[in-house]
């Protein structure tokens, strides 16, 4: 045990010099980053120069395939011009708290003589960092879903205007002014772009690029050729796609149940096991 013990208290003590030393050496070198962060998003930023320090010793950076890969997906939640700087936050906030986790129940480990604290300790910060990552998933997963619940009414108003002889441009733009949810706001940010100059084209695979679902390329990619060949079976996509889509959305609100469900049984069953303890326990312990 004595052994053990000084194993544990050698391990604490090298991983909080180590969180000091990261604390007071990179505290200047990411000043401008750490300062910019906001402290209601993020808990605690002052010390994210520590991730910081982490993800430059494991060469972590916005180069790599994986990292433009969850770059496009940040862009697509916090836009394109602060993706990059969302992905060293989150990835600060993902390091530090892992790494503070693992410090402090070492620590406790020492103190209490118990060693399944380191374990517990790593376990525990495999999952604060899987959760923080998770956050943003969760949001991006919310985004995708509402651009999708919006698409056929959208597509629908949108039929009905070229249908009555409104040009596409208008139909787009009065469609628009309909909503302020995200797609809304995505389909008057393309507006924005072709009044500043950017052609109709390129505004709407901007507008693709931007929601990032594959419901929504088809749409735009389908509109540009319309739009090429002169408009002349616009309207008649416009139905044919908006049909699909409505019965798309029945599909999606059918899984979002049957998931919600699925979600429930973790819970339930938690609650389930802990009441056969409370029963079963006392039995035990009167035989």
């Amino acid at each position: 045990m004595d052994v053990s013990r000084m194993f544990i208290l050698g391990f604490a003590t090298a991983l909080v010099f180590l969180w000091i030393f990261l604390a007071n050496k990179y505290e200047n070198t990411y000043a401008t980053l750490v300062n910019s962060i906001d402290p209601e998003q993020y808990k605690y930023p002052e010390l994210f120069c520590i991730g910081l320090a982490i993800m430059k010793f494991l060469k972590i950076d916005s180069k790599s395939k994986r990292s433009r890969k969850r770059i496009k997906e940040i862009a697509e939640v916090q836009g394109k011009r602060y993706a990059e700087y969302y992905f060293y936050v989150i990835n600060a906030a993902k390091w530090t708290y892992g790494f503070t986790v693992l410090v402090l129940m070492t620590l406790l480990g020492a103190m209490g003589n118990e060693p399944m604290a380191v374990l517990l300790g790593i376990v525990l910060a495999f999952l604060v960092m899987w959760y923080v990552e998770e956050l943003l998933n969760d949001k991006l997963e919310g985004r995708r879903d509402e651009l999708l619940a919006d698409m056929p009414q959208m597509l629908s108003k949108m039929t009905l205007l070229v249908n009555s002889g409104m040009v596409v441009r208008e139909a787009w733009k009065k469609t628009a002014d309909g909503g302020d949810r995200e797609l809304y706001k995505e389909m008057r940010l393309t507006v924005a772009e072709v009044q500043n100059g950017i052609t109709e084209i390129d505004a709407y695979r901007n507008f693709a690029e931007r929601c990032s679902i594959k419901q929504i390329r088809r749409f735009t990619s389908t509109m540009i050729q319309n739009m090429q060949k002169g408009n002349a079976e616009i309207s008649y996509f416009l139905k044919e796609l908006s049909d699909e889509m409505w019965e798309e959305k029945k599909h999606l609100v059918k899984r979002k149940g049957e998931a919600a469900n699925s979600k429930l049984m973790i819970p339930t069953t938690m609650i389930f096991i802990g009441i056969l303890i409370m029963i079963m326990v006392p039995a035990f312990l009167n035989l």
